[in-house]
């Protein structure tokens, strides 16, 4: 039989409230963690970092007071405490880096206060830490913030602890390495002929993971925590100024920049924390208002604002990571309309969070293979349970990411 009219199809069942959704994948992902977690084994250098304890403690803040912690935090802090056990390579972010345990600690410690000491003796050991970082031929962890000196203070600057004496040598070193206006001393001496870190060397790196953004977003966090000094806002200065040098129109109209100083090739896709427009825009706005220059802040405004214009998911396909995908579009987004606001970020920030929100099943499969906060499932969920929340939640942990 044959009809013109349309059949209407069943009405799918009541969906769960979105937050409800996120939580329960969560929960899953918290559990993947704890039992895949290798057991007494260090495991490959980035394959763990401090994203298991700052989604455990999230889930957990949300349980309460109505519950103890859910189970699956607690078994990942359980899991996460047993591969600290296995000592940390590095005093950076990521990976086995202290900077990042310190962060881990202090979040897990709002739920479960007897990890404070571990804390503090992390923190004690950060702050002590020095002669680690080349001031000649630099790699990438003599100075950015997923493993190097910009990472290591974010981490300290964050800490309610800081003082001034604790960050002098962490900001000495970077200020240091800015002391010039063409950032001379940032250049990257490493990684000649490699595939994939090769257009690196000799070149100052303009991301805000591996470069100067992420130094600047650091030293902004080091003046708020401790006071502007005539160092820091003279490398902010000359921080700027080689941004401000160097940006061009890039696809969509989009304002930003090659990925290091003297490339020609702009990227083709500025849609990224890591590299490109969010995170060197949030980062000049940072430095303008620490140093009070409201044309600065101006102009990264209108650099924000060209890649809301200019953002096309369809060309760009993000992925979920907060590195270079979906989720940390969305904190940056949050970031300049909770701080700076900025006309439309909010609603590239939903609409990141809807596409997110519809993606869950990929995120369980995720946690499968990259539990981590950087690239991984935690990561995801972390931004997806700290949106939700606004400022109810402990939001420190953007610390890590130069955000707030």
């Amino acid at each position: 039989m044959t009809t013109t009219h349309r059949i209407p199809t069943p009405a799918p069942a009541p969906a769960p409230a979105a937050p409800d959704l996120a939580h329960s994948v969560s929960s899953r992902v918290l559990t993947a963690f704890a039992d895949l977690a290798p057991m007494g084994a260090r495991g490959e250098e980035y394959s763990i970092d401090f994203g298991p304890a700052v989604l455990a403690a999230l889930a957990a803040a949300a349980a309460r007071p109505r519950q103890p912690p859910p189970a699956p935090a607690a078994r990942a802090i359980a899991a996460w405490l047993r591969q600290l056990r296995q000592g940390c390579t590095h005093p950076g972010l990521f990976g086995w880096g202290l900077g990042g345990y310190l962060l881990g600690l202090r979040a897990a410690a709002a739920v479960w206060p007897g990890l404070d000491g571990l804390a503090d003796t992390a923190y004690g050991e950060l702050a002590a830490c020095s002669g680690r970082w080349r001031t000649e031929g630099l790699a990438w962890n003599d100075y950015d913030l997923v493993t190097g000196t910009a990472g290591s203070l974010l981490a300290l600057a964050a800490d309610p602890t800081c003082t001034r004496q604790d960050v002098a040598h962490t900001v000495g070193h970077l200020t240091a390495l800015c002391a010039d206006a063409d950032l001379r001393r940032l250049r990257v001496g490493r990684y000649k002929d490699e595939e994939m870190r090769g257009w690196n060397h000799d070149r100052v790196n303009s991301g805000a993971a591996h470069g100067a953004a992420g130094v600047a977003t650091a030293l902004c966090r080091a003046a708020d925590t401790t006071g502007l000094t005539p160092e820091i806002a003279a490398a902010l200065q000359h921080l700027a100024s080689w941004y401000l040098t160097r940006y061009e129109a890039g696809p969509r109209s989009v304002v930003t920049w090659p990925p290091a100083g003297g490339m020609t090739h702009l990227p083709s896709r500025p849609v990224t924390w890591c590299y490109g427009t969010p995170g060197i825009a949030w980062a000049l706005w940072e430095t303008g208002r620490v140093l009070d220059d409201a044309p600065l802040c101006e102009f990264a405004l209108h650099a924000a604002a060209s890649f809301l214009r200019g953002y096309d998911e369809e060309a760009d396909h993000p992925d979920l990571s907060l590195c270079h995908g979906q989720s940390g579009l969305a904190l940056v987004c949050d970031a300049f309309d909770r701080h700076a606001g900025l006309a439309g970020a909010a609603a590239l920030r939903d609409r990141l969070v809807a596409r997110l929100m519809g993606r869950l099943d990929e995120v369980t499969e995720l946690a499968a293979r990259d539990g981590t906060l950087l690239t991984g499932a935690t990561g995801t969920c972390a931004a997806l349970l700290t949106l939700e929340s606004g400022a109810s939640c402990d939001r420190s942990w953007l610390a890590a990411f130069g955000l707030r």
